[in-house]
């Protein structure tokens, strides 16, 4: 009876649910022989369960009940950006009493309800939605991680910068807040990873350079295409190289025929690798600045 029990529960029964089909005398017989496991308080499993981080996220829940969801570092390992990690993290209602237990910590967030959209079901998991799971987790997060995780996201199409300010907007407390609006400030000029992100702010928005745009579309023959910094006033783009990208044979062929394409258009391309940006940006400047004053000059003679 009890094997089936928990069974029946998904490998996971709380007390109460175990106390339904077995008298409390012999619950406790088997807890005290620990065929019963307690993973959380009032939450068990049969000692001979494969009990996984999945089972284990499962009875967080169960211990805290219908009207939590997983948060913060917890929620980001559900939405896999992050391994799991304790403690773990769920959020409830500021007016429900709910107390955590070892490696277990229990938020209290006003008017929060997981029954509403601020909430999803991801991997059979109640789960903060991911803008509201970045801000809770913030904080958390050791510093070098923070915006490089934010602008990993964005790039995935996973967030977008205003959903982002709308869950700050809900926090505006949160720790690391003026850091969390710097990078959001990023997002929204077209930044996309942690590289690009210091090139602009060593190079691209240097005081002696005009403000540059990030990620501007442009209609090609072969289809749309996205900058990464350009001046459209001067049609001058700039481009930069990874490491991941633009090293093979192919990879610089395809390079140059995009950049004959923008050429026939009117635009100068430039290409820096990062090495190029991170070792020498004040050179990379000057010849920034050098080119977009001779294109500026071109256009009005032109």
């Amino acid at each position: 009876m009890l094997r089936e029990t928990v069974k029946d529960n998904g490998g996971l029964a709380t007390r109460r649910q175990l106390l339904e089909r077995i008298p409390a005398v012999v619950l406790d017989g088997h807890i005290g022989r620990r065929t019963l496991v307690r993973v959380f308080p009032h939450v068990y499993r049969h000692r001979d369960a494969t009990f996984d981080d999945h089972a284990l996220l499962r009875a967080a829940l169960l211990h805290t009940g219908p009207v939590a969801a997983l948060s913060h570092t917890t929620a980001l390992a559900v939405w896999e950006l992050r391994t799991l990690e304790r403690p773990l993290h769920l959020t409830v209602d500021q007016g429900l009493k709910r107390t955590g237990a070892r490696d277990l910590v229990v938020h209290r967030r006003l008017r929060f309800d997981p029954g509403s959209d601020q909430c999803v079901e991801r991997q059979g998991l109640r789960v903060t939605r991911l803008p509201r799971t970045i801000v809770d987790s913030w904080p958390l997060l050791p510093m070098q991680e923070r915006r490089p995780l934010l602008l990993d996201v964005n790039r995935r199409g996973l967030v977008t910068p205003a959903q982002i300010r709308e869950a700050l907007s809900e926090r505006s407390n949160v720790g690391g807040r003026r850091g969390l609006l710097h990078a959001i400030d990023l997002m929204e000029d077209g930044v996309q990873s942690e590289l690009e992100a210091h090139g602009v702010l060593t190079v691209f928005r240097h005081r002696s350079l005009p403000r540059s745009v990030g990620q501007h579309s442009v209609d090609l023959p072969t289809g749309r295409i996205r900058l990464d910094r350009c001046w459209p006033e001067a049609k001058l783009a700039v481009e930069l190289d990874g490491a991941a990208h633009h090293t093979s044979p192919e990879d610089r062929q395809r390079d140059l025929a995009r950049d004959r394409e923008l050429a026939a258009l009117g635009w100068v391309v430039l290409r820096f690798t990062y090495a190029d940006v991170l070792r020498d940006p004040a050179g990379v400047r000057a010849k920034v600045l050098a080119v977009h004053t001779a294109r500026m000059r071109q256009l009005r003679v032109g």
